[in-house]
């Protein structure tokens, strides 16, 4: 597939937008729009879905690179992304947190002691 795709998030929210909008006119069953209107906007529709689809594939693929090989198998097909930037990967796959030690406790003190 070539042509336009989705370059950045504020781009994918917009289109985002737009689908709901087309959806709800799609949908709407009070709507006078003819068969022609109806067929290029479920066109328009269909084709800012796969857009959609694909650059969200991208950015997963990105992040966790072994995906790719999964998307070949099934058969999905997803938009190339530069690598990523290392302070952008630092954030998205953290390592875990070790876990606690347990803190030692002091010895139990028994409160008669200050008599001593």
């Amino acid at each position: 597939m070539s042509g336009k795709v989705i370059q950045n998030d504020e781009q994918y929210e917009k289109a985002r937008v737009a689908v709901l909008d087309m959806a709800a006119k799609l949908d709407d069953p009070l709507n006078d729009m003819s068969a022609e209107e109806r067929r290029r906007m479920m066109a328009v529709y269909d084709r800012t879905t796969d857009l959609m689809q694909r650059y969200r594939r991208g950015q997963l693929v990105q992040r966790d690179p072994f995906l790719r090989e999964i998307y070949k198998q099934i058969g999905y097909e997803w938009q190339e992304f530069g690598p990523l930037k290392q302070e952008d990967k630092a954030g998205a796959t953290a390592p875990p947190p070790e876990p606690d030690k347990p803190k030692e406790r002091p010895a139990k003190r028994i409160t008669s002691d200050w008599l001593d």
